[in-house]
């Protein structure tokens, strides 16, 4: 069923648990009909930049030093512009996606720069690449901070893994802004090194929390992991532990179909299917 990385899963459990961000009446009786679209608009808004974001960086990297790179069908829109940088013991890569905005393959409209910097030994089982943001935004959401990603060659599975910590500050167009704290991993699990992005799918673990200006914080916990098609703008399925204040709940993205539905089900077991 839909879309990563949770991109949108925090939106189905704030639409239908969330009362009031800014109340302080908040009890344990709120019927999982209570919604807050406003504050839970803004937090899908973060979950699908993040998944952007990791989908450039990490794609960008293999682009540049994979075995995808011979292929014809990359990932990088051809707006993008890449700049090599190289010292004795490292590489610097700048991707440049302008000051207009640049449509990447997702359609998201993308503007600034990412700036990686990794050792030169691209071989090496396993690879530290540091990343900063200049002037960044995907469509009107502004991405500020560094990462640190690193890239396991073949993991026990023999797949790729990226290990990613998450650590950055978002404005939105109206000056709102909220920061986001955690870790996760990407396993890819089809489509490696083939040269044709299309057909790329990656499992999604781990935990984060985004704290908003005015105090509130959510938190989500991927408890059975999460499947990022190429093809689909949605996640597929996967389940996620949502949790904000006194309120909790678990996300299904169901069966790998490629659709817009989830399930929530509360703590009280109430379940409703939820349209992303």
């Amino acid at each position: 069923m839909k879309n990563n990385i949770l991109k949108f899963g925090l939106i189905a459990f704030c639409s239908v648990v969330l009362v009031g961000c800014n109340s302080e009446e908040l009890t344990d009786q709120v019927s999982i009909d209570d919604i807050d679209s406003e504050e839970a608009v803004l937090t899908a808004k973060i979950d699908d930049g993040s998944e952007v974001l990791s989908d450039l960086t990490l794609q960008g990297f293999e682009d540049e030093e994979g075995l995808a790179k011979v292929g014809n069908n990359r990932f990088l829109p051809d707006c993008a512009t890449v700049t090599i940088e190289l010292t004795n013991t490292s590489k610097n890569v700048t991707i440049d996606f302008g000051t207009e905005g640049c449509e990447i393959r997702s359609g998201h409209i993308v503007k600034g720069k990412i700036l990686m910097s990794y050792e030169l030994n691209v071989e090496a089982m396993s690879l530290v690449i540091n990343y900063s943001l200049e002037d960044f935004f995907i469509d009107d959401l502004q991405f500020a901070g560094s990462r640190t990603i690193t890239r396991l060659k073949a993991n026990d599975n023999g797949n790729p893994q990226y290990s990613m910590n998450l650590d950055f500050m978002v404005t939105f167009a109206d000056g709102t802004q909220a920061s986001r704290t955690g870790s996760k991993t990407r396993e890819w699990i089809e489509g490696a090194f083939n040269g044709n992005w299309g057909d790329n799918v990656f499992l999604i673990t781990g935990s984060w929390e985004t704290n908003f200006a005015n105090g509130t914080m959510h938190s989500t916990t991927i408890t059975t992991p999460l499947r990022r098609e190429a093809s689909c703008r949605f996640l597929v399925s996967g389940v996620v532990e949502l949790v904000r204040t006194s309120f909790s709940g678990a996300l299904d993205y169901g069966d790998e179909s490629c659709d817009n539905k989830a399930v929530f089900t509360n703590t009280e077991g109430e379940e409703r299917e939820i349209f992303l």
